[in-house]
């Protein structure tokens, strides 16, 4: 019996003092364009998934961190019977660093960025607002880690 390939890919929840770092898909994206999301990226052939993460904070924000990523949650689909399964990993990142001085320089996939307050995320348009894995479901989730 043969198993579609699963392909990987990874969302980062991004926090810097008790906020997250939200950015807007791109306009003229073929999904979901003009939402506000965390960032995230597919995990490249050879890559680990650490790897994946701190290459695609980089490519996407440009922010460089050290910290160890938390693991928050999974989710999977399938686009149709004859297509891989896909499998995503959400992840936690905490910034140590104060909001200001964190550069952000954005890719040419995205249109714009915001460090948002739950409730302030709450307001903008997101993507998968009802879904546990949903933007606001991930920040959500996230919260179990705060700092007391």
């Amino acid at each position: 019996m043969n198993h579609p390939l699963q392909v990987i890919s990874i969302i980062l929840v991004i926090r810097a003092e008790n906020k997250f770092l939200l950015v807007k898909r791109s306009k003229t994206d073929d999904i979901f364009p003009g939402y506000w999301q965390n960032m995230g990226g597919k995990v490249e052939v050879g890559e680990t998934v650490e790897q994946a993460i701190y290459r695609e904070m980089v490519e996407e924000v440009g922010l460089k961190s050290s910290s160890t990523p938390i693991f928050l949650h999974s989710y999977s689909w399938t686009k149709d019977f004859h297509s891989p399964t896909k499998l995503g990993l959400i992840f936690l990142i905490k910034m140590p660093q104060q909001i200001k001085e964190l550069k952000i320089k954005l890719c040419e996939e995205l249109d714009d960025f915001g460090w948002y307050s739950l409730d302030e995320a709450k307001k903008l348009k997101t993507i998968g607002l009802n879904s546990p894995t949903g933007t606001i479901g991930q920040l959500l989730k996230s919260l179990q880690y705060l700092e007391p």
